[in-house]
């Protein structure tokens, strides 16, 4: 089960990066095909704060949070273990998956020139079924290492949960609270901006003074967001009308242009 789920969050991946690989899917499909539904949700929502500023940017992935997710929760629901758990086993996890798909790319990069010489020689079934060959090669890897790591892992991460003592695995608790506060810094150091500070100290005033949770936060902000959405759009239209009544609409503007 843990080896078509990561075969089903890669298929999400190749097929238009359709969103498979954020933990609160890649976990909730691990949790839903090994009968946990609600646990694979609830580990799939801590991890997603703690990936919340790893992104892929053109070929550069910092980390492959979709196999970490999938195999920590895959872990935290097989080993009845705490979120904490999960988490810390799913950081190494994501580093070891980069290092995976980079030797994946290795090997499709050297497919490259077949293709091309297919496609000189317009062979195109060739061409089809030299893709097809790939794409059952990257979700049968994904499947197969799924299926291993699972099967010849548990035994031997149950056994190192259980060895690790009390003060270590308090630490690992606290460590876990703490991630998320990273993930979510990683991400507002992309987005931060003066106009849009006073938003973010909202939500921690919200949470800090009112004892207020994430969905009464984000219930907030999505009435915010409305309310700025529909004042931009009043402010659009306004534009447009006062354009229009001076006269200087695009196709006067246009017909100006091609006078002069």
């Amino acid at each position: 089960m843990v080896g078509i789920a990561l075969a089903i969050q890669k298929w999400g991946d190749w097929y238009g990066s359709i969103g498979f690989n954020r933990p609160m899917i890649a976990c909730t499909i691990t949790g839903i095909l090994l009968g946990h539904f609600k646990e694979g949700i609830m580990i799939g929502a801590a991890l997603e704060l703690v990936y919340l500023g790893s992104i892929s940017l053109g070929g550069v992935m910092p980390q492959d949070f979709g196999m970490g997710s999938v195999f920590g929760a895959a872990f935290g629901i097989l080993l009845s273990a705490k979120t904490s758990v999960a988490i810390a086993l799913s950081l190494p996890i994501s580093m070891l998956g980069t290092l995976i798909y980079q030797l994946f790319k290795i090997w499709a990069t050297a497919l490259v020139p077949r293709f091309e010489k297919h496609l000189k020689n317009h062979n195109i079934k060739a061409f089809n079924r030299l893709w097809q060959i790939q794409r059952a090669t990257y979700l049968l890897m994904w499947f197969i290492l799924g299926f291993v790591g699972i099967a010849a892992g548990t035994d031997a991460i149950k056994n190192l949960v259980n060895a690790i003592p009390d003060q270590i695995m308090s630490g690992l608790t606290v460590a876990a609270g703490m991630l998320p506060a990273v993930g979510i810094a990683l991400l507002m150091i992309t987005l931060w901006d003066k106009n849009l500070a006073p938003w973010f100290f909202l939500g921690f005033g919200i949470v800090a003074f009112f004892k207020g949770t994430m969905i009464e936060v984000a219930f907030i902000g999505i009435c915010i967001a409305v309310l700025v959405a529909i004042s931009d759009l009043k402010k659009h239209q306004e534009t447009k009308v006062i354009t229009r009544t001076d006269g200087s609409d695009d196709k006067d503007v246009e017909e100006d242009f091609f006078n002069d």
